[in-house]
């Protein structure tokens, strides 16, 4: 808005003047601005009541639609510091007797006190000083599947522990009291974990390690290897042979696939490189002759040297022009650079040759050790099929020896190992192991077992906590007290939902309140301004017809109720009504109440039908209230249903319309601002007009009044 200046020579109060010329256009654009205040209130007064009713839609009324959530069930435990139920809606009702005969542990071991005399073991120790001086393996086995550790004596603490973790165990080494711990990483006996030697060398690594257990899982980890050796067990020996073979055939077939990729792109490599004339170049002239030629036959001569020595000149002849010697001119310089640059260009040249046939020297070896290895595999494994055609990898006459000879290796010393399990004394063995089991429970005689201490049975979920002397018991039923709750937390919502719409709907009329103006904001109090738009605010609903259909809607959805087994049921054969128009109170007219619910005044002290009918027929509890929540869920969807160019999708006012209209309004106080402000600028024109003429009048008057000497 422009700065004006006026009212100098008449003394008027020209702004005062003009605001009242156009007043009566700054009424109409006053009017438009309070009717869309008035409407973007409105617009939000719809918002809030819409997420509530979003809300009950979503959560409260989309679970009650449900015939499973009216078939909750209840346990009781007669002891409780030895386990928990949470019975599902299948469990079944009745007293079940439960014994909890063993926990769930994690496979654990805790190694044995490594301390030097007169020095800390630590993670960077190295396994040489705790006597692994040869190279040395065992084998940890976790789960079923078993991993070969090979050691030496450079790796340190650290990499034992790393490689313990890579082979599927929690692992740490406790530098303050100098011993491993090893633990399963799941609960149960399949998450168990063993670690066994296959040679003496073997023995020896896990004993200085303090690795070394007697426990009974090793112990059986070794039985079980040293029976394969006896030939009643020639079947099992047979079978897990050719288990073996098939397992390391396919990993040499695998990495015969990879090798072979490997080599078809070192291929294409080698052909690109040879094609290029560098090569052509390199490979006339031979390898030796272009080193010779670049570097000498004692690698101290040949272009690099000259290059070097052109270089070194160079330098020299630089320095001395900027010393400012009156030998060297910049000529001298320059053809110095002219020798650099064309020695360089010769070296780089022959550089590349050199370069080319080194690189494809190299590749072509890469290439050649790989085909080697996949010539050795492929006599290690065939490929055929199985009666259905489907492919196969089998081993060879010469990998079933290579197998036999490893496991018949370990097998023979499983032996020797459990000899010396057997014999008294420690004999560097001090690790101690706790064997992971699985938890057992004994369910009305019958036994199950658990990796873990939750059980799952018959819809049942059970976690034991302690195992006990004399059985337990489970009482199921139906859960009477939480269904009641979740009808009851249903009619709560729903009757403070139609409690507000009621309240909105009947509210105070607000005539002759209009949104303020910035002027008259300017001459009340804040108090004063927040009780004026609440009043505004709090009628924006009244005898709404958008509010009063969607309550009518709800209501009659209430009132039909809902048909069971082909029969019509209401609300008032559960005991539940409303209070009637004269006994409700203000805007409550609509709600419902629950007869004997402690927790309302109004009716606590009526029979509780609702409670009795779900200790006697839950069914029809059921079938009644997800009946009615059907019903009164799919008006609501209906009346949340988008209308194009109306109404969104999930929301019940037509929120695209009063959009529109707000919209509206802002094209409208555009226009009468425009207007406004051009009837402005015409006035202060007219009356800066007034003033320029005044101005001039009394600048005559000075003149003639000072040619007459006045003053």
């Amino acid at each position: 808005m422009p700065i004006r200046i006026t009212g100098m020579y008449s003394g008027l109060d020209t702004e005062a003047i003009i605001s009242e010329l156009v007043s009566a256009q700054s009424v109409k654009k006053s009017k438009y601005v309070k009717e869309q205040t008035k409407l973007s209130w409105k617009m939000d007064a719809w918002k809030a009541l819409n997420t509530k009713i979003y809300n009950f839609y979503t959560n409260t009324l989309d679970n009650m639609r449900f015939q499973s959530a009216y078939m909750k069930k209840a346990t009781k435990v007669s002891n409780t510091n030895a386990l928990s139920v949470i019975a599902g809606n299948n469990a079944p009702d009745g007293v079940q007797s439960v014994s909890v005969d063993q926990l769930a542990k994690t496979g654990k071991l805790t190694g044995r006190d490594l301390s030097l005399d007169g020095k800390n073991v630590t993670a960077d120790t190295k396994l040489s000083e705790l006597g692994v001086s040869a190279d040395a393996s065992f084998k940890i086995n976790v789960g079923g599947k078993t991993t070969t550790i090979k050691l030496n004596g450079d790796m340190k603490i650290s990499d034992v522990v790393q490689k313990l973790k890579d082979a599927g165990i929690s692992a740490s080494f406790d530098e303050t009291n100098h011993r491993f711990f090893l633990s399963s990483t799941e609960t149960g006996a399949k998450g168990d974990f063993t670690i066994t030697a296959d040679n003496e060398q073997g023995l020896a690594a896990l004993k200085a390690l303090g690795l070394a257990s007697k426990d009974d899982a090793t112990k059986a980890e070794y039985e079980k290897w040293a029976s394969y050796l006896d030939p009643q067990n020639a079947d099992a020996y047979d079978k897990v042979i050719a288990e073996e073979m098939a397992k390391r055939a396919a990993a040499l077939k695998a990495q015969n696939d990879s090798l072979t990729a490997q080599n078809e792109s070192l291929q294409k490599e080698i052909d690109e490189l040879k094609g290029s004339e560098s090569y052509k170049q390199a490979e006339q002239k031979g390898e030796t002759a272009l080193h010779d030629e670049l570097y000498g036959a004692d690698d101290a001569g040949g272009l690099k040297k000259d290059l070097d020595d052109a270089k070194t000149e160079l330098e020299e002849l630089k320095q001395k022009l900027a010393d400012g010697d009156p030998s060297v001119s910049q000529d001298d310089v320059d053809a110095a650079q002219k020798t650099v640059d064309e020695k360089q260009s010769s070296f780089n040249d022959l550089e590349l040759q050199y370069n080319t046939l080194s690189e494809v020297k190299g590749k072509q070896a890469q290439f050649d050790a790989n085909q080697k290895t996949i010539d050795d595999n492929n006599t290690l494994y065939t490929t055929g099929a199985d009666a259905s055609g489907n492919a196969t990898i089998e081993g060879t006459a010469t990998l079933k020896q290579q197998v036999k000879a490893d496991f018949d290796a370990k097998a023979a010393y499983a032996k020797t190992a459990l000899q010396e399990l057997a014999a008294g004394g420690d004999d560097g063995y001090g690790a101690v192991k706790v064997n992971g089991q699985d938890a057992k429970i004994t369910l009305d005689g019958a036994e199950f077992t658990s990796s873990t201490n939750d059980f799952n049975i018959n819809g049942m979920n059970i976690t034991v906590y302690e195992t006990t002397d004399t059985p337990a018991t489970i009482t199921t039923s139906a859960d009477v007290d939480g269904i009641y709750d979740m009808v009851k937390n249903f009619f709560k919502e729903y009757n403070s939902l139609m409690n507000e719409m009621s309240a909105l709907y009947n509210a105070d009329s607000s005539k002759g309140y209009e949104p303020l103006t910035s002027e008259e904001k300017a001459e009340m109090a804040d108090s004063e301004i927040e009780e004026w738009e609440k009043k505004i605010k709090d009628s924006l609903l009244r005898r709404d017809s958008t509010l009063g259909d969607l309550t009518d809607s709800i209501k009659t959805v209430m009132m039909q109720g809902a048909t069971v087994n082909g029969k019509t049921m209401y609300l008032s054969d559960f005991g539940i009504n409303t209070l009637g128009y004269f006994n409700a109170a203000e805007n409550e007219k609509n709600a419902y109440h629950i007869n004997g619910d402690a927790d309302d005044a109004s009716v606590k002290g009526e029979a509780d039908t609702l409670k009795m009918m779900l200790a006697t027929d839950p069914e029809t509890v059921g079938n009644f209230f997800s009946g009615l929540a059907n019903n009164l869920y799919n008006k609501l969807t209906d009346k949340m249903s988008a209308i194009k160019n109306t109404r969104s999708v999930f929301t019940v006012y037509n929120d695209k319309t009063m959009k529109a209209e707000y919209d509206d309004y802002k094209d409208k106080i555009a226009k009468e601002e425009d207007k406004l402000n051009a009837l402005m600028d015409k006035w202060y024109t007219k009356f800066s007009q007034m003033e320029t003429a005044m101005a001039k009048l009394q600048s005559k008057s000075g003149s003639i009044s000072s040619m007459f000497g006045g003053s």
